[in-house]
């Protein structure tokens, strides 16, 4: 079952009770990004933060010495200094007083020999559920015990996930004999990117449905290919008992199963493509599978050779204003020519966008930038440091004052004719939500989307 709080749930009222157990945004942030989220989506942060303490220090607070000294006196370790006060940690090293400032600390690193005695190895893997954790989190004591040949015995007590070769077999299933099966080599983290993902068909079809899934683990993690044979299995035995898969490839019948990128497929979905990289992005499915199988020579043979010589990246640099539009644009050009150390004659011709520091503190400097911006919204993404200085500096609503005012006045979703009225532009819920969630929310609040968006029983 999904945790966490219903939907909707997140009213402002909610969301300033949340916000008063917090001392700074960040630590409201970090401990209840539902919240967090919905107060800055609804333009409620300002409002419900106002008790908070202002955490960001002042232009030039850790160039003086005695302001990191007194910071360091918190912590007993580097690691723990540099984690939890980085503006700190950083001017200390780069003034060069961070041995001083940092004599108070206790020593963290083990003595040499530490990790080759198995029961240390033993205590350390203790703190962990997973093999992953532990190899990331304490690599000394991982790696010896790997190489000792004590691993297994060590990290007895932890949660089996698989791995790239191996891979176990999980439905989500909904009331409406709607599922989808698929492999995984660690279930936790597969059901977490389905539930939040907007790409995953199962999130779509819980935004489309409102209904919520129920995720089985079908089997323990087994090789690759025979999960491959399995999944494939599975879904058949699905579409027999009258389940809808909303994994299968629409290809205007049952029968066609999960797409297996075998020769045949990947040789086929290559054809579509003029190179690898298109290729890729286009399919990154079958891109892998050629790959890994040793099928991509073969298989992109009919590929344009677009031979990225210095003349070839010059001619396609011309194409672009910016360096982020060309390696986003040409990626292939672009790693090419920074390879080969001609990426600044390339893109000689090319804007330079990177303002000097200090140049987003001037107001007129923000009031020139806002005006290519017909919305803030528009604004926030295309330049977020003049915003965020407006914002701070409290210029924000002088600075846009040309910008069209899109937002409705208070207590306008509350009524449920302008509701109604606004859902009539949408096919579904989820449509509904995505394109204007405050009126999705209040309808939701207030019982009217059943009414909006009758539930059909399938037959």
């Amino acid at each position: 079952m999904i945790k966490g709080k219903p939907r909707g749930y997140w009213t402002k009222e909610n969301c300033r009770k949340e916000a008063l157990k917090y001392n700074g945004r960040y630590e409201f942030f970090k401990a209840s990004r539902g919240a967090y989220k919905s107060s800055l989506r609804n333009g409620w942060l300002d409002d419900i933060c106002d008790h908070m303490v202002e955490l960001r220090k002042p232009i030039g607070h850790w160039d003086i010495k005695e302001n990191c000294r007194k910071e360091a006196l918190k912590y007993n370790g580097r690691n723990k200094f540099q984690k939890e006060s980085r503006g700190a940690y950083t001017s200390s090293r780069r003034k060069g007083w961070l041995d001083e400032l940092c004599s108070h600390m206790v020593e963290l690193r083990k003595p040499i020999g530490h990790w080759d005695i198995k029961e240390n190895c033993r205590k350390e893997a203790l703190k962990y559920k997973i093999r992953i954790e532990f190899q990331k989190e304490s690599g000394g004591a991982y790696q010896s015990s790997r190489r000792k040949g004590w691993l297994d015995d060590v990290c007895d007590h932890m949660e089996v996930v698989g791995n790239l070769k191996m891979r176990g077999i999980y439905v989500f299933e909904f009331e409406d004999k709607s599922a989808y099966v698929g492999l995984t080599y660690n279930f936790k983290k597969r059901y977490n990117t389905h539930i939040n993902s907007i790409k995953s068909s199962v999130y779509k079809h819980i935004e489309e449905t409102n209904l919520t899934p129920k995720f089985i683990q079908l089997t323990e993690y087994m090789d690759e290919e025979l999960a491959s044979k399995e999944e494939t299995m599975w879904v058949n035995k699905y579409i027999s008992n009258g389940w809808d898969m909303l994994n299968i490839r629409n290809t205007g019948g049952l029968g066609g199963g999960i797409l297996k990128w075998d020769y045949d497929s990947c040789k086929k979905e290559a054809l579509k493509y003029k190179g690898r990289y298109e290729f890729k992005e286009g399919n990154c499915g079958a891109y892998e599978s050629s790959r890994r199988n040793g099928w991509l020579d073969d298989i992109c043979s009919h590929m344009l050779s677009y031979g990225w010589t210095k003349e070839n990246c010059n001619k396609e640099s011309l194409k672009y204003k910016t360096r982020i539009e060309f390696q986003k644009g040409s990626k292939n050009a672009y790693q090419s020519s920074r390879r080969n150390g001609w990426l600044d004659d390339v893109c000689g011709h090319m804007e330079i966008l990177r303002k000097p520091n200090g140049h987003w503190d001037i107001k007129e400097n923000c009031r020139k930038e806002a005006l290519k911006y017909k919305t803030r919204t528009e604004f926030r993404k295309g330049t977020s440091r003049a915003y965020g200085s407006s914002r701070k500096n409290g210029w924000l609503d002088e600075v846009c004052t040309h910008m069209g005012d899109k937002t409705k006045p208070k207590g306008y979703w509350g009524i449920k004719e302008n509701c109604l009225q606004e859902s009539l532009k949408y096919k579904n819920r989820g449509e509904f939500k995505k394109g204007t969630r405050g009126a999705y929310n209040s309808s939701w609040k207030n019982g009217w989307l059943d009414e909006f968006f009758p539930k059909t029983k399938k037959v």
